[in-house]
């Protein structure tokens, strides 16, 4: 009963259980995510708020996974699945949502 229990509390945490005579190994299974990075100048952003409008936008292209920009640098930096999208097709698509101008650093 008490390997039943282990198992099944393993699973409903998302682990995957091996039990063995004397003790239990429990691991997470990890996604295999092959992503990049790329930074890129916006030109235009003058506040927080012109900050939260890139990243929101970067954020709704399928295959960015994340987007910090900063209107003090005038940069934003987006990580991204290259299976799914390139960086010249995000700062395009971030350019038209958000007005500001965008232009990858190469």
């Amino acid at each position: 009963m008490r390997k039943v229990l282990v198992l099944v509390t393993a699973i409903a945490f998302g682990g995957v259980a091996t039990v063995t005579a004397t003790r239990v190994h429990t691991t997470q299974a990890k996604p295999a995510e092959a992503t990049k990075v790329f930074t890129m100048k916006v030109t235009g952003m003058t506040c927080s708020g012109c900050e939260a409008a890139v990243e929101i936008a970067a954020k709704q292209i399928d295959g960015v996974k994340d987007a910090k920009a900063s209107y003090a640098k005038g940069t934003a930096e987006v990580t991204y699945d290259p299976a799914k999208t390139a960086p010249d097709a995000i700062a395009k698509t971030i350019a038209q949502k958000t007005g500001y101008k965008t232009e990858v650093v190469k």
